[in-house]
């Protein structure tokens, strides 16, 4: 297998790693329709990526979409079933407005899906699959965690307008704009101020909890966040309440992740229980996305070589002799292809000839 990986391109060596990560924890590959029913995300525009959708109209008039996104397809079609988890992975192409370009595009995009009776076991594997999915990309990464109850206990109560300003000033890390809503919020100023300290916290972990008492965060709360993060890798883990999910959509344990050379999350997820009750669904859930085309920035990567050994052979060679020849230097993990006559356009390493021979070129 490390051998094959040496002809893939950096994508899809990384494909290859996420697939064999996942079902080594028994996540079953799940494929789908390139389409969808329209309906389906125009209900749910703000849980996507991007909210520009391609729709067409079928033969029978039914408005489609080209699947910007893979969650809602899964939740629409998974069953549930009392007390059981389904785990499922895929990597499929989606069709949004890629970062890159601006424009509609093709992208690849992996990820998993637990849903079911998820409890703090799932919840801490699917967080720590988002870690090690980091790994497999770059070995410099980090994974921000945060808990949408931190956030809400100091909303309730307050307007939804409000909630909407608060919401996006924490996501921006903006500050002024939290302490500028006190003059038109009196009544919720002591908040607003708890509000700000959470946006700014920094520090170690332990740190973290001990600010989130003096807050009057709920313990169990606390206690949720404490115990996922302590299952993972504290070199590359770090609490930051700006990473917010949807607040339609998502609850519990929410995350991102990035690598360097990068300067968007390459990874996000999170607990969605209220985008399965949305959808009609009584189960809990958990997932998380790999978004492979801001990472086109690290792995488009030309090689020196097209290949590592041109093996010349003759008319006159037995082919049991070539075959032989080429399986023993790929047996050393060199790639390896067999030719008469080498293209002046092909980039090698090294030429051998089948009588054993190494060729200076």
């Amino acid at each position: 297998m490390a051998e094959d990986r040496m002809y893939l391109k950096g994508e899809e060596k990384v494909l290859m790693q996420l697939r064999s990560l996942y079902a080594s924890y028994g996540y079953r590959t799940y494929k789908m329709s390139r389409f969808e029913e329209y309906d389906l995300y125009a209900g749910n525009k703000d849980f996507l990526v991007s909210g520009n959708v391609i729709t067409f109209t079928d033969t029978d008039g039914k408005l489609l979409a080209l699947k910007p996104d893979v969650t809602l397809s899964i939740v629409k079609s998974i069953r549930e079933s009392k007390g059981a988890v389904a785990r499922v992975c895929y990597d499929e192409n989606v069709y949004r407005v890629s970062d890159r370009s601006g424009t509609f595009r093709e992208i690849m995009q992996a990820g998993v899906e637990c849903i079911g009776d998820v409890g703090p076991v799932e919840i801490a594997e699917v967080v720590g699959l988002a870690q090690k999915s980091l790994k497999e990309i770059s070995d410099s990464s980090i994974l921000t965690l945060s808990h949408m109850g931190v956030v809400k206990t100091f909303l309730r109560g307050m307007p939804e307008e409000l909630s909407s300003k608060i919401i996006e000033a924490i996501a921006a890390r903006n500050v002024p704009a939290i302490d500028g809503l006190k003059e038109d919020y009196p009544e919720f100023s002591e908040r607003l101020g708890k509000l700000s300290d959470l946006t700014m916290l920094m520090g170690t972990n332990e740190e973290i909890y001990g600010l989130l008492r003096k807050l009057s965060v709920e313990n169990n709360i606390i206690d949720e966040l404490k115990a996922i993060v302590s299952m993972l890798d504290q070199k590359s883990v770090r609490i930051d309440f700006s990473v917010l999910g949807g607040m339609k959509y998502y609850n519990g344990i929410t995350f991102r992740g990035y690598v360097e050379g990068v300067p968007v999350p390459v990874v996000s997820g999170g607990q969605y229980d209220k985008l399965m009750a949305r959808m009609g669904r009584k189960s809990k859930a958990i997932g998380f996305a790999v978004y492979m085309d801001p990472l086109e920035r690290i792995l488009e990567t030309t090689p020196e070589y097209d290949v590592d050994v041109v093996l010349v052979y003759r008319d006159s060679d037995r082919l049991e002799d070539v075959v032989e020849k080429a399986d023993s230097i790929r047996a050393t993990g060199r790639s390896v292809v067999t030719l008469k006559d080498i293209p002046f356009s092909l980039r090698y390493r090294e030429v051998i000839t089948v009588e054993g021979g190494a060729i200076n070129a």
